[in-house]
């Protein structure tokens, strides 16, 4: 859902973290490296605190917990796309939680 402010559109949608250990350093870290593809300004909100999605410091103060749902805003040139690229990250937890899914493998096996 976009809207149009002059030169500016804002786009804006609900994520849920999805990983057993939460948005530990690893996946924040993939967050961040995808965000700062993108030109527009990308928040990430968890009840009133918001921080840039291009900082991995407030990516990690989030603290945000598996299954907590968090606003994924962003503003600017190519806000829409900066939206779906990361909500599909987010939707992908066979590549944001990896690691996970490696450490169930081992421990099922072992």
């Amino acid at each position: 859902m976009a809207v149009e402010y002059a030169e500016t559109t804002q786009a804006k949608r609900s994520i849920t973290v999805p990983c057993h250990l939460g948005m530990h350093l690893r996946v924040a870290a993939l967050v961040v490296t995808m965000a700062r593809k993108f030109q527009s300004d990308i928040t990430l909100c968890s009840n009133r605190l918001c921080v840039s999605a291009k900082s991995i410091l407030g990516m990690l103060e989030l603290a945000a917990v598996r299954g907590k749902r968090l606003s994924l805003v962003a503003r600017g040139a190519d806000a829409d796309r900066a939206v779906q690229t990361i909500a599909d990250l987010f939707e992908s937890k066979d590549i944001l939680c990896k690691e996970e899914l490696t450490e169930e493998v081992v421990d099922g096996h072992a």
